[in-house]
């Protein structure tokens, strides 16, 4: 049996994948730098600001404002994940990591919460205890009213400082490159969507069998980047046509956005049990009601985010992917008969990977089917790893 290739067979010559980020243009990366200043500037006010809230905690003896600051942990641990993930863009894959280092951030959050989650669960004891037992001390409401209305003034500057790409949509990562196993290079459009084409087909003969196998790697330069689609870990889109829209600003930054403003919220908590407190001494229990719900919002806050991690490191299929859809689309299109071996799963938040067998019918045309096949997952789910192997019927 021999082996033979296809007529005008597509050949990979060195494409990258959205693993490999080293072919970012110096723009991406100017913008990936200021990303990266606004969330290393954020991490270096939240690490000043615990260190003010543990030593006021303490003084005040506010398990509230102690939760507080473990609260502000879990934004610390949130904020430097996003600040490595935009680090990592710019690491280039080796042999032996082909997909790049991508995953170092999971393992990171997991500890993070860990430690999140044992600290929350010592100042819960300490206050079921206080409760319990009616000990614990006075509480200084006065200086409980002051640590937090310093929290709330540094949240508003993290707030002006992170908001600004909330607030202009067009500004975040951009760019996500097209490099898709096609024929040679296609014409860039108005949406600045280039198709660099890479894509090997080696056709097996067995039998009455023909099978082509392809490999693509779209990053499509569309003003998004793949690198900075993170939001998933804080948040899941219905649709990818959603999505898209959502990734025209850092996602990263915005992120860090959307926890400022809840961490503001929790400052403006204290800062009323806080004076209330300071007007009536005696309504210390405040401090430990307080305590008891901001536990649970970083309970709730962090279980989303490790059944994420756990989503990643089991390699489901990810949540704003609908395989079952996704499947029939493609048994729609003209010429396919069956798709099976459907594999959907990231490396990371964010870097979602395809992988599947498309059963064509005899006399179809392979590369138009797998064009077909590709654009269509392109399109509609915006996937930037695929892996197509097409046989015959």
């Amino acid at each position: 049996m021999g082996i033979s290739s296809l007529s005008g067979s597509k050949m990979c010559r060195g494409a990258s994948c959205d693993f490999a980020d080293s072919t970012s243009t110096s723009k991406d990366a100017k913008e990936r730098s200021a990303s990266m200043r606004k969330l290393l500037i954020a991490v270096i006010l939240c690490v000043i600001f615990m260190a003010v809230e543990v030593v006021g905690g303490i003084k005040a003896n506010s398990l509230a404002i102690l939760t507080d600051a473990a609260h502000l942990l879990s934004d610390v641990a949130a904020f430097a994940i996003s600040l490595f993930s935009l680090w990592a863009a710019g690491w280039e894959a080796t042999p032996r990591q082909s997909y790049g280092f991508f995953r170092i951030e999971i393992l990171g959050a997991l500890v993070s919460i860990q430690l999140i989650w044992l600290l929350a669960g010592i100042l819960v004891y300490e206050a079921i205890m206080r409760l319990v037992n009616g000990s614990g001390g006075e509480v200084q409401g006065s200086l409980m009213f002051a640590v937090s209305a310093f929290g709330l003034f540094v949240n508003i500057v993290m707030a002006v400082l992170l908001g600004h790409d909330h607030g202009h949509g067009g500004h975040g990562h951009g760019h996500s490159h097209d490099h898709g196993h096609d024929h040679g290079n296609s014409e860039d459009d108005h949406g600045h969507d280039h198709e660099q084409g890479h894509a090997h087909h080696h056709e097996h003969s067995h039998g009455s069998s023909i099978t082509v196998t392809t490999h693509h790697h779209p990053h499509s330069t569309t003003g998004q980047h793949q690198d900075d689609a993170e939001e998933p870990l804080l948040k899941h889109d219905d649709g990818a046509k959603e999505a898209k829209e959502t990734r025209r600003r850092n996602i990263n930054v915005h992120s860090a956005y959307l926890h400022v403003i809840g961490d503001s919220i929790q400052s403006i908590g204290v800062m009323v049990g806080g004076a209330l407190i300071w007007y009536k001494p005696e309504w210390k229990i405040i401090d430990l009601i307080c305590t008891l719900i901001f536990s649970v919002i970083v309970l709730f806050t962090t279980v989303r985010m490790v059944r994420n991690l756990l989503e990643v490191l089991m390699e489901s299929t990810p949540r704003e992917v609908d395989a079952t859809r996704l499947e029939g689309g493609l048994l729609q299109m003209e010429g396919v008969v069956a798709v099976h071996e459907l594999h959907v799963w990231a490396i990371t938040v964010g870097k979602v990977l395809l992988a599947c067998h498309v059963t064509i019918e005899q006399d179809a045309d392979a590369d138009q089917m797998l064009d077909k096949v590709i654009g269509y997952i392109k399109e509609e789910y915006n996937i930037g790893h695929v892996t197509i192997q097409i046989e015959r019927e």
